[in-house]
């Protein structure tokens, strides 16, 4: 799917719990210190996720009001190519930098020498190939575009070891600060450009000047300082684990963005236009919640993982954090599709709405699933991560170009099956070997699935009475539906005695927030 699909329980709690202090521990690990840093970055992480997610609405309201389908299409299909260069930048070495027990300044310096190194190569490529990406599409403009975007390779990898330092020590508050201005200078600069018409141009200068902002901060803020390459500094396993998990970045990429190319290329920019919109809108809320459990939990999982009880544990909370939130909330925007889309979008996006609705199918499941990565990478397992992707790519893949033989609409049930299907059998796979156990991955979901559903089915009984009576305008709509939908997910939970410990965790973390 689009990234930025780039990309669709149990307590009640916004960030993962480490077990009590009379619980056994690994010598080494400072768990109370652990804790702290893992709340503290947990409320961190929340918050400027939520200001991120604002502004990538702003920017989704205000732009989609300014801009055309044909402005997204145009955008959407440079960033296939862009996104796909970029997997080579990182190489996989900013995960190897914050699972690494025993990272040091000079293998660190190797390493950001290695990304520089690639983003240079990156930009030159990409930059040469421009006028190719304007002959695969047929569309003479994506020369330019694809030039000018080509440089942001380079900016990025002057970033990236500083980003990975600043998270290895889980200094949020300086990597938040540095995501949060780079993507307000990038809309700020967006909304001008598009006020004064020019058009598709208003999202390419936006996307350069955020990424400059980005790294010139996170330059700065990162206590990491490079020094000069050197030999001998230990990097042969740190480029045999980014290579693994380079290379499922790699496949993965196909899977994510084959529905973009094949929409593109089979019918067209206005039809690639509706359906990025609605998955971009549709995974704002979900990465509001997924991004910010996800970042905290991988460098503290990397410390446990050689204390097997409180790993269990920990992914255990982890897993209930995102399902508690994400599947009501992916529940909720499936059903509200006819009214979110018209709301956010304005008119002109009719046809997005039944994509929004049956990507909100595939998604369901998405945000819990990535527990699988987050597993085997903390684990050191980068090399059954490959494999993993490797499958999960080919039956992807299988699916969209099924589904494409039907139109944008057949591509997203196709996607949403084969998401489906591959659930189960993925975290047998993917959990096999580690302290954690199927038992306590699945059983933190009960409550969340069960619950979402019927709420969401009586949300629809709901909307049927409000639009058959045309009683309240659009806005009122949504705010009453939310109002309703939170209500009922709430008592249900409150309800069932699970519910109400799972209520209770909630309140007792965000006072530690």
């Amino acid at each position: 799917m689009p990234q930025p699909k780039r990309a669709i329980k149990k307590p009640l709690v916004p960030v993962p719990v480490i077990p009590a202090a009379d619980e056994p521990r690994e010598a080494g690990v400072d768990l109370a210190d652990l804790k702290r840093k893992s709340v503290r970055g947990g409320a961190v992480t929340i918050v400027s996720q939520t200001i991120n997610i604002s502004i990538q609405l702003t920017a989704t309201v205000v732009l989609a009001r300014l801009l055309s389908p044909d402005d997204y299409g145009i955008m959407a299909m440079v960033m296939v190519i862009t996104g796909f260069a970029g997997l080579f930048r990182d190489l996989g070495l900013s995960s190897a930098a914050i699972q690494k027990r025993d990272l040091n300044h000079a293998l660190q310096s190797n390493l950001f020498w290695i990304n520089v190194a690639m983003g240079t190569l990156l930009t030159l490529l990409v930059a040469a190939g421009s006028p190719l990406v304007a002959w695969f599409y047929g569309k003479p403009e994506l020369t330019s575009v694809t030039l000018v975007l080509s440089v942001t390779f380079l900016l990025g990898s002057l970033g990236t070891q500083h980003g990975a330092r600043l998270v290895r020590e889980m200094k949020f508050v300086r990597q938040a600060t540095a995501r949060i201005s780079g993507a307000i200078v990038g809309l700020t600069l967006s909304i001008i450009l598009a006020f004064q018409g020019f058009s598709y141009w208003s999202l390419v200068w936006g996307n350069l000047s955020g990424s400059l902002t980005t790294t010139i901060l996170l330059f700065f803020l990162s206590p990491f300082r490079p020094g000069l390459p050197s030999k001998g500094a230990g990097i042969r396993d740190m480029i045999k684990f980014g290579a693994n998990v380079t290379a499922f970045d790699f496949v993965n990429y196909f899977h994510r963005n084959l529905d973009n190319i094949l929409i593109g290329r089979v019918i067209g920019a206005a039809a690639l236009g509706h359906y990025s919109r609605a998955y971009s809108l549709l995974m704002m809320p979900i990465n509001m919640i997924r991004g910010p459990i996800n970042t905290v939990g991988f460098p503290a999982l990397s410390k446990l993982q050689n204390n097997p009880q409180e790993y269990r544990i920990y992914s255990s909370r982890i897993t209930a954090t995102i399902a508690f939130f994400s599947m009501p909330l992916v529940a909720f925007m499936g059903v509200s599709a006819s009214w979110i889309i018209p709301l956010a979008l304005g008119p002109g996006w009719e046809e997005s709405v039944e994509i929004f609705s049956i990507l909100a199918v595939a998604a369901f499941l998405q945000p819990v699933s990535s527990m699988r990565g987050q597993v085997m990478l903390s684990m050191g397992n980068s090399g059954r991560y490959l494999r993993w992707g490797l499958v999960n790519a080919i039956l992807t893949g299988l699916s969209f170009c099924i589904g494409i033989q039907w139109g944008v609409k057949g591509l997203a049930i196709a996607y949403a099956i084969a998401n489906s299907a591959i659930f189960y059998p993925s975290i047998c796979y993917a959990f096999a070997g580690t302290p954690v156990q199927i038992r306590d991955f699945l059983g933190p979901l009960k409550r969340p699935v069960v619950f979402s559903l019927t709420t969401a089915a009586a949300l629809l009984v709901f909307d049927h009475f409000i639009e058959a009576g045309n009683l309240v305008s659009p806005l009122i709509h949504a705010l009453v539906a939310v109002v309703f939908y939170g209500t009922v997910y709430l008592m249900l939970n409150l309800l069932t005695a699970g519910g109400r410990d799972d209520f209770k965790a909630a309140l007792t973390m965000l006072r530690r927030a």
